[in-house]
């Protein structure tokens, strides 16, 4: 029993020792990745349902449900939908109606495999689509927790186009 003891104290020092040696490298490789710069994802989402009105008014809402999938994008550099990667939904109010069309306000969620991202905007929706507008990354899960950054979103019709630039 006494011959153990030297053993277990080796044996105790050799995890102990590997544990710090994994815990620093984890924190250098978070530091690292970090210093990588940004990070981006192109995403096409095509609408499965939505419960849009056909004219909305102040304090309209309705919610849109998507496929999610990557952007292909051709040599003459049109985009479309590539792989299925998952699923995405927004959230829509109507902040602002006029004549020209309307200001909304939108919850945006896009879920993959990976993770779920969490974006929000305001966007005027005047005149005939497609309309452009820029999002907040508010959060996510996953791969994408702790995300921060912004989104450019191109709402054509039944399609949304998404870049995503993520800084966190």
């Amino acid at each position: 029993m006494f011959r153990d003891r030297p053993r277990r104290a080796l044996t105790v020092l050799a995890a102990a020792a590997a544990v710090a040696g994994a815990v620093t490298f984890s924190a250098l490789s978070s530091s690292s990745a970090a210093a990588d710069g940004d990070r981006e994802l192109r995403l096409t989402a095509v609408q499965k349902v939505g419960t849009q009105p056909d004219n909305p008014r102040t304090g309209d809402s309705w919610v849109t449900y998507f496929d999610l999938h990557t952007t292909a994008v051709d040599r003459a550099g049109k985009e479309s939908a590539g792989r299925r990667v998952g699923d995405a939904s927004d959230r829509c109010e109507v902040v602002l109606a006029r004549y020209e069309g309307v200001v909304t306000q939108c919850q945006r969620v896009l879920r993959t495999d990976d993770g779920t991202l969490v974006l929000t905007s305001m966007t005027d929706r005047f005149g005939r689509g497609p309309w452009v507008t820029t999002a907040a990354v508010t959060g996510g899960t996953g791969t994408y927790a702790g995300a921060t950054g912004e989104a450019r979103i191109t709402l054509d019709g039944e399609r949304a186009s998404y870049r995503v630039r993520l800084t966190g």
